[in-house]
C-alpha cells in the first residue's frame, strides 16, 4: 500500500462535513501505535498504554469488570455528546487486529494537531471503547475465555464473566451505533474473485427472518460509508456475512434491542502475516464512522451500496496451490493440481485434483514439473549429521525429504523448513491428508523441495509468486 493519507478526511471534505473542519490529512504513520505489530497481543501490551491515557483530559478511562481470573476490562471515553457509538474488540482472545487500531483511533483523537477536527463532534457524540473484552483468552491466546466459553455465544445465558460486562455496559451507554471487531479465518475469499477477505463486514439480523428496520437500515448505510472510504486502497479485498440469525450471538442480541450494529472481521493480505493492512482500515473506518455519524450523512447513503458488497466464500484461498503437476508414470500418469494448508501440528496437503475454483496466498506453477515421493533419511550411529544450508540441499537434490529415527543425531544449523519423524509421509502419488513434504524433479533431477509447506528452490530462477497468509 502506498503511504495514506487518511481516507476518511479525504472523502469527507469530498462530502462538505465536519471533516472539513480539521487541519489537512496526516499520514497513518504518525498516529500507529508502537509495539503491536504482532500476531498475539496480550493484556500487558496494553496495560502501558491505558495507564499513559489515565493522564489525559481528553480520555476518561474506567475499569468495568473483571474477567473470570480477575483481569480487570477497561472502558475507554471520548467526547459527550448525544449519539453514543460503542466499540469492543478482542471478544476473542486470539482475534486482535483491531486492538491496535483502537489505540490508534485514540492517538489521533488526542493529537494536538487534530484539535479543530475534535471540536467538529466532539460535542455530538459519546465514544466508548472497550480495547481488550477477553483477557484472559487473550493470555492463552485463544478464542475462548477461561471457562472454556465463546463469549460471542454467551449474549442470552451470560454465564461468563465478560459477557456479563458486555451486556452491562450496553444497557447501561444504551448506544445508538455499535461496533463489533473480529478477526476471520485467513481462508476466506471475497466471493468467487480469489481475493482474500481482508475485510468482511456485517449489519446482523435481530430475528430470524432477518428483516430491515431502521436501526439495521442505518448500520447498513453506514457500512456503505466504510466500505467506500477503504476500497480505493484495499481494492476488492472487501465481503460481506451471511446475515442468517445467530440468536446467541452479541451482534445480534445488540440488533434485537435496537442498536445499530456493525461486524468488523479483519482478514489477511497478500505479504502482510500480521494483519497491518486490516488494522489500518480498521482505524480508517473509525475515523469515517465517526465523522459520518456526527454529521448524519450516512442516511443518504442507498442501501443498494451495502447490498452490493461480494458474500465472503469459505475455504476460497490455500496457503499454497501448486498447480499442473504431473504424477504418476506411463499409462497411470495424469496431471494434478494441490491445496497446501497450515494445521496445527504440521502442513498438510488438504485438497488435490481439479482445484481451479481455489486461490493460493501463494502460487507455484509445476507445470514443468513430476512429483516424486520423499526419501527418509535415517538418523543412526556415528557420526552425528551436521545438516547445514549446504550438506541439507545435497540431501534433497539425493531424493531425501524427511529424517527419521533419533532427533540427538541431527544438528540443525540452517534455516530452511525440516521435516522429522513425519506423522503422515507422502506415498507414491501425492495424497490429501498428508503431510506438505515432497519433492518435484524435471530430467535434470529434483529442482524442488516442499518441506513442511514451504517452498524450497533448488536453483536459481524464481518460480513461486505471493506469501503465505497468516
Amino acid at each position: 500500500m502506498p503511504a495514506l493519507k487518511t481516507v476518511a478526511a479525504a472523502v469527507l471534505i469530498a462530502a462538505g462535513s465536519v471533516a472539513m473542519a480539521a487541519a489537512s490529512p496526516e499520514t497513518y504513520e504518525q498516529y500507529r501505535q508502537p509495539g503491536l505489530d504482532k500476531p498475539v497481543i496480550r493484556q500487558a501490551d496494553i496495560l502501558p498504554l491505558v495507564d499513559r491515557l489515565r493522564e489525559s483530559e481528553l480520555v476518561d478511562v474506567k475499569e468495568i469488570g473483571r474477567s473470570y481470573e480477575g483481569r480487570p476490562i477497561f472502558r475507554l471515553q471520548v467526547g459527550s455528546g448525544p449519539m453514543r457509538v460503542m466499540m469492543w474488540s478482542q471478544m476473542h482472545g486470539d482475534e486482535p487486529t483491531a486492538t491496535p487500531a483502537i489505540f490508534d483511533l485514540v492517538n489521533f483523537i488526542t493529537a494536538p494537531e487534530q484539535a479543530k477536527w475534535r471540536a467538529g463532534w466532539m460535542d455530538e457524540i459519546t465514544l466508548v471503547m472497550v480495547p481488550m473484552l477477553n483477557p484472559d483468552g487473550a493470555e492463552r491466546n485463544s478464542r475462548h475465555n477461561a471457562q472454556s466459553f465463546d463469549v460471542n455465544r454467551d449474549a442470552k445465558a451470560l454465564q461468563s464473566p465478560e459477557g456479563r460486562v458486555l451486556m452491562g455496559l450496553a444497557k447501561e451507554f444504551d448506544p445508538h451505533f455499535g461496533f463489533n471487531l473480529h478477526d476471520q479465518d485467513r481462508h476466506y475469499g471475497v466471493g468467487d474473485t480469489g481475493k482474500m477477505a481482508t475485510i468482511s463486514v456485517l449489519a446482523p439480523a435481530y430475528n430470524r427472518a432477518r428483516e430491515v428496520n431502521d436501526s439495521r437500515a442505518g448500520a447498513m448505510k453506514l457500512i456503505g460509508v466504510l466500505t467506500a472510504a477503504i476500497e480505493p486502497f484495499i481494492g476488492g479485498h472487501i465481503a460481506r456475512y451471511d446475515d442468517t440469525y445467530a440468536y446467541r450471538a452479541f451482534g445480534d442480541t445488540f440488533s434485537e434491542m435496537g442498536i445499530s450494529t456493525i461486524l468488523i472481521e479483519s482478514g489477511a493480505h497478500p505479504a502482510d502475516p500480521n494483519r497491518q493492512v486490516a488494522r489500518r482500515m480498521n482505524f480508517e473506518m473509525l475515523v469515517s464512522a465517526i465523522d459520518s455519524i456526527a454529521t448524519g450523512s450516512y442516511r443518504d447513503t442507498p442501501l443498494a451500496r451495502y447490498e452490493a458488497i461480494p458474500f465472503n466464500e469459505d475455504d476460497a484461498i490455500v496457503d499454497i496451490k501448486i498447480t499442473g503437476l504431473r504424477a504418476g508414470e506411463g499409462d497411470t500418469g495424469y496431471v494434478t493440481d494441490l491445496a497446501i494448508n497450515q494445521r496445527t501440528g504440521g502442513a498438510q496437503v488438504v485438497d488435490a485434483g481439479d482445484l481451479s475454483n481455489l486461490a493460493g496466498a501463494q502460487t507455484l506453477d509445476a507445470s514443468q514439473w513430476q512429483y516424486q515421493p520423499p526419501r527418509p533419511f535415517q538418523l543412526d550411529g556415528d557420526p552425528i549429521l551436521m545438516l547445514d544450508d549446504s550438506r541439507y540441499r545435497e540431501l534433497l537434490e539425493d531424493g531425501y525429504g524427511y529424517f527419521v529415527g533419533d532427533p540427538a543425531r541431527l544438528r540443525v544449523d540452517t534455516e530452511l523448513p525440516v521435516a522429522i519423524n513425519p506423522r503422515n509421509p507422502q506415498r507414491q502419488r501425492p495424497l490429501r491428508r498428508r503431510d506438505a513434504t515432497f519433492l518435484l524433479r524435471d530430467e535434470a533431477g529434483v529442482r524442488v523441495a516442499v518441506i513442511n509447506g514451504e517452498v524450497i528452490e533448488l536453483y536459481q530462477q524464481p518460480s513461486a509468486t505471493g506469501q503465505k497468509a497468516r
